[in-house]
């Protein structure tokens, strides 16, 4: 969704800006739901060239405090492959010699049922001064060695002191993973086509948290599914239940210091997005990631008292329209008025996501009111980078507005082309914090039209009369003002300043108006219902 304070860091706010146009799709998200699910599937590495995520791991590390186990979950069930709780860190990687090279094994042994099975004849062969290991692929099996390439797997092969039936040699696997002990020793291969590799805390640990990389800020609750995709390093699912992966949302949305009313209202649009969004990377084997692409998630480590609280209070509960679930959204301030959805991502209109007014924003909220500016140069440069050769930039100007007063078709006037931009584009194409914005420029000029009014205009292509005679205005102007002052407007723009209210893209609930409402006595069931008109909590 998006961030509520600009302390929580400008990359998320740039990301959120560039993103938001392509992450909500309004036609594709009323579905009817018997029940809110138990449990939710998050994205925390992968690679997705349709959203242009590349963070898949090669390798990482995992521990908790009590222990891990390692397991396959296969047909809706976890079962633990190796009995013991592993105690120590241990690295999680793709079957690679140094990053790249795919590895070569040796089979010394299979067909056995169980790792306790093999456990015997393991330790009998690895007395022999074999570096053997368990290997798990679909069924157990005994494998030794890690060689950059065939040649050397046979070569070792004929050193081994076995009979020649006894081994055999084991190709590179692109979707194998092997689990490896602090000291670097192989503990466990995984390669199976029924199931997918999982990692969980043993049940000794209270709560049931798993750190990653020996970084106390990077612990989740749950379950982790571990898979090699094409083309993709790891892939790293965090797999929990919905209320608590809520609890490390809630707090990265909307300041844990809110009323708890505002608090509330947070944890029910959040779980009734995260709904919505279930199925959005369903391609990739999660629903959510942890960006500003589904809701911003930092899991055990992000939590709150009081968020947690606000979302226990309301376990379960969602926004409705007409016994489905609504496709509620959020965002920081509106500025004094929220959009009607049409005007911001286009199609239809939806009864409870239209404008409506914000009258309780603090407004001393971050960007409540906000100003940048842009030379025509810069301008002309970014258009050339998403592909437009406008030319030079003549002109930056609003054709329409929407009834609320947002900018909601834009045209960029260049000296070869134009560019139009409609709805929320009108913000995009320069990532601005909203579309509710004026423009401004240093060529601007108040012409008078007649005794009391002004207009403002630019010189470029105006008439003018001289003392020559009456001339088009095509270079910079020179005006001299009271006490002399010579001042030079250039006749077509060099600088666009936007000047601007509200942050974010303005559909359905805000942040700030659901704290300033909070504030001044509304329940958490009034506030959504304000912001969501007609829609029912249940």
């Amino acid at each position: 969704m998006k961030l509520t304070n600009f302390s929580q860091s400008n990359l998320k706010k740039i990301l959120f800006l560039v993103v938001i146009s392509i992450i909500f799709n309004v036609n594709s998200v009323n579905v009817t739901y018997a029940s809110v699910p138990e449990m939710v599937r998050i994205g925390l590495y992968f690679n997705d060239s349709q959203t242009g995520q590349y963070t898949a791991l090669s390798k990482f590390e995992v521990d908790a405090e009590y222990g891990i186990q390692l397991g396959i979950f296969e047909d809706n069930k976890f079962t633990p492959l190796v009995q013991e709780t592993l105690d120590d860190t241990v690295t999680i990687s793709k079957d690679v010699i140094e990053e790249s090279t795919e590895a070569y094994h040796i089979k010394i042994s299979e067909g056995y049922d169980d790792y306790d099975s093999l456990i015997d004849e393991l330790y009998e062969i690895n007395k022999k001064g074999i570096d053997a290991y368990p290997a798990y692929v679909d069924e157990w099996q005994i494998w030794g060695g890690v060689y950059a390439d065939e040649n050397e797997a046979k070569d070792a092969m004929e050193e081994l002191e076995l009979d020649e039936d006894d081994y055999s040699l084991v190709k590179p696997s692109s979707t194998r993973i092997v689990t490896l002990s602090d000291d670097a020793e192989v503990l466990l291969m995984f390669d199976s086509s029924e199931g997918v590799f999982h990692i969980r805390p043993d049940s000794k640990n209270t709560p049931k948290v798993l750190r990653i990389n020996r970084d106390d800020e990077k612990r989740f609750r749950g379950s982790f599914e571990v898979k090699r995709l094409t083309d993709s390093d790891m892939t790293l699912v965090n797999i929990l239940p919905l209320e608590e992966y809520l609890y490390g949302v809630v707090p990265y949305e909307i300041q844990a210091s809110s009323h708890p009313e505002a608090l509330k209202a947070q944890a029910v649009a959040a779980r009734t997005y995260s709904i919505n969004s279930m199925y959005k990377y369903e391609r990739l084997g999660f629903g959510m990631c942890t960006t500003v692409n589904s809701q911003v998630y930092n899991g055990y480590d992000g939590e709150a008292e009081e968020t947690n609280k606000a979302i226990d209070d309301t376990k379960g509960q969602i926004v409705t329209y007409n016994g489905s679930t609504a496709a509620v959204f959020y965002f920081s301030s509106s500025g004094g008025r929220t959009e009607d959805v049409k005007n911001v991502w286009g199609g239809n209109s939806y009864p409870y996501l239209v404008s409506v007014e914000d009258k309780y924003e603090s407004g001393t909220s971050w960007r409540y009111e906000w100003e940048v500016s842009y030379t025509a140069q810069r301008i002309n440069e970014i258009m050339i980078g998403r592909g437009f050769d406008l030319g030079n930039i003549r002109g930056i100007n609003i054709t329409k507005r929407s009834e609320a007063g947002r900018a909601i078709e834009l045209v960029v006037n260049g000296s070869r082309d134009k560019r139009v931009y409609t709805n929320g584009n009108t913000r995009n194409f320069l990532s601005l914090d909203s579309q509710w914005f004026d423009i401004t420029t240093d060529a601007d000029v108040l012409v008078k039209t007649d005794e009391d009014n002004y207009e403002k205009t630019q010189l470029a292509g105006k008439k003018v009369m001289t003392s020559s005679g009456l001339k088009t205005i095509g270079n910079d102007v020179s005006v001299v003002s009271a006490g002399n002052k010579k001042t030079t407007i250039p006749a077509v723009p060099t600088i666009y300043t936007f000047t601007g209210r509200g942050w974010g893209h303005a559909v359905g609930m805000s942040q700030e108006g659901a704290k300033g409402m909070a504030d001044n006595g509304y329940k958490y069931e009034e506030i959504l219902s304000h912001y969501f008109p007609g829609t029912e909590i249940e």
